[in-house]
């Protein structure tokens, strides 16, 4: 089975879970531009779910996925749900709506599908899940800042953590005192640096201790 549906000039098909649907935040755009659910794994316009079919009349059906319930309408090929009875298993393609602050789907595809495909899908949607959450971090993971180091600044350096040590006498240096004494004039950057590094801590406010 392709990873997602897709038809020609159509948007993609994400596979989702229903609870992932009824979750989410529905958003009506203007003119022709696609309405679509904003959920925690991005916006879908179209989606791909596969569930037990819980309720049916002629041209609608409630299906169930072990996650939760949606309803959803067909308006055209109605003749699809002919053969699908309650206790079906279907993959379904459709779009989410919103009716009085609920979310359904309009119908485009509904297929009967063997049982043994639910489990498929739990598996295939834990991996998903995993892809997308990792994904998220790798965006939201800020770089951290470079620090460049010549001469000036390591002997600095040097002369910080040495009165640091010095200045410590059990409950850690002062950094007042450390930053007058030194006399660094980028003194409160390399302390900066060295707290990011984890060279050293604050060891109350106001203190700092070498690690």
């Amino acid at each position: 089975m392709a990873e997602q549906t897709t038809d020609f000039k159509r948007q993609t098909a994400y596979k989702c879970n229903i609870s992932t649907l009824n979750n989410g935040s529905f958003v009506k755009k203007p003119g022709w531009e696609s309405n679509y659910l904003m959920t925690e794994y991005g916006d879908f316009s179209r989606i791909n779910i596969m569930a037990v079919v819980v309720g049916k009349d002629e041209n609608s059906l409630t299906v169930d996925d072990g996650t939760g319930s949606i309803s959803g309408r067909l308006f055209e090929r109605v003749e699809q749900i002919n053969e699908i009875n309650v206790g079906s298993v279907v993959l379904i393609i459709g779009r989410p709506r919103e009716y009085n602050n609920k979310i359904y789907l309009t119908l485009e595809i509904v297929k009967s599908i063997e049982k043994e495909w639910l489990n498929y899908r739990k598996k295939e949607l834990l991996l998903i899940k995993k892809v997308r959450e990792m994904e998220q971090i790798h965006v939201e993971k800020k770089a951290e800042p470079e620090i460049v180091e010549n001469a000036s600044t390591l002997g600095s350096k040097e002369r910080i953590a040495k009165l640091i040590k010095e200045l410590d006498k059990g409950e850690g240096a002062n950094i007042e005192d450390v930053l007058r004494l030194s006399k660094v004039s980028n003194g409160e950057d390399i302390i900066s640096d060295m707290m990011m590094r984890g060279e050293i801590y604050e060891s109350k406010a106001g203190n700092i201790k070498l690690l």
